[in-house]
């Protein structure tokens, strides 16, 4: 029973606000090592995701932290105010995107080597 809930563990990540830390980084480091460090991040957890079958906890969490992104946004949390220009919702919107596609990168790596049996944790011989 234990072991179960440290498996699911790794997706507390998102009930962190990612999106808004990694451009937060961004601006106080001027680079663009918060956003290359979540997407690490991001493609981890969904091959993760795919390899222990909890896709549809990835969605809940998708959808958890871009409800939490926006709820930052419209109560205009200082680390919204840290990046934006102009609307925040501009920044937010190509992120997510951003974001959900290296997850899905990440989701289809792990399909293809569980299909080729790279991923099996069966020891046996398949003679």
């Amino acid at each position: 029973m234990m072991y179960k809930k440290i498996l699911l563990l790794p997706f507390s990540f998102y009930l962190v606000p990612y999106m808004h830390l990694s451009l937060a980084i961004d601006y106080l480091f001027d680079s663009l090592i918060g956003i290359f460090l979540f997407m690490i991040v991001t493609i981890t957890i969904g091959f993760y995701a795919k390899k222990i079958h909890c896709i549809s906890l990835l969605i809940l969490g998708n959808i958890i932290n871009i409800l939490l992104s926006y709820t930052l946004i419209v109560l205009k949390s200082p680390l919204v105010e840290l990046y934006h220009s102009s609307s925040p919702f501009i920044v937010a919107i190509p992120l997510i995107i951003l974001f959900l596609f290296t997850q899905l990168t990440g989701i289809f790596w792990a399909h293809v080597l569980q299909k080729e049996g790279a991923l099996s944790t069966d020891k046996g011989n398949k003679n």
